[in-house]
């Protein structure tokens, strides 16, 4: 009952053929550094950005109260915590995991005045273009107000890409927002994060965007009665 016995039952509904030990390597490998890193690293500056920013902290913990009663989320209550998932996509925004993103030409091509030869490997910065001042107001300020329904539809389409944009979008999108949406409401429903480590905390490439010291925090019961 794990992934991996689930793989191995897989067949080609035409040909009747089990997964192949490539293709099994693949999709665990893609799993492991697509799926949890990057998880993984969003969770950490949410934790981060909720604990020195309590505004944004008391306003999510009254809708996962408002929503749960205390009770664990499931994926029928996501639709109801439209502010949590605001928050999630600010923290994804300003910190997104997956801080470039790699393309090869498949044509000669010029962009402002540059040269794109075909076969040459392009790069675009999701980090960059997210606080790009053209596309978004306040680029560095944390503000998850920005991403509900009448900012969001002002946006150029690719203005925010955590996940790229176009027929290569990242498979693992949809997955993702549930995930996280649905570890965050658990985590809030009974406790709180508090900073330990220092307040500034930097930014640092790797495969994926980390704190560049990590982030220490304190585990905390709730009052949810008080809403923190």
């Amino acid at each position: 009952d794990d992934l991996l016995a689930a793989l191995l039952c897989l067949s080609n509904a035409e040909s009747g053929q089990s997964i192949d030990r490539r293709q099994l390597r693949d999709e665990l490998l893609t799993l492991f550094l697509a799926g949890s890193e990057t998880t993984a690293s969003t969770l950490t500056w949410l934790w981060y950005l909720l604990a020195t920013h309590p505004e944004v902290e008391q306003r999510i913990c009254c809708e996962v109260d408002d929503v749960l009663g205390g009770r664990t989320p499931t994926e029928a209550d996501l639709s109801r915590l439209e502010y949590t998932k605001c928050v999630i996509e600010e923290v994804m925004r300003l910190y997104p995991p997956v801080w470039a993103i790699a393309r090869d030409a498949v044509e000669d091509d010029e962009i402002s005045g540059y040269c794109i030869p075909k076969d040459s490997m392009v790069f675009s910065s999701p980090y960059l273009v997210h606080r790009h001042p053209e596309f978004w107001v306040e680029p560095t300020k944390f503000n998850p107000e920005r991403f509900s329904s009448p900012q969001s539809m002002d946006r150029p389409r690719c203005a925010y890409i955590p996940f790229g944009c176009g027929p290569r979008t990242c498979i693992g999108l949809h997955l993702a927002l549930i995930e996280i949406q649905l570890v965050v409401a658990t985590v809030l429903s009974r406790y709180r994060l508090k900073l330990v480590s220092p307040s500034q905390v930097e930014p640092f490439i790797k495969s994926i965007l980390w704190p560049r010291t990590g982030v220490m925090m304190g585990l905390l019961p709730r009052c949810v009665s008080s809403g923190l």
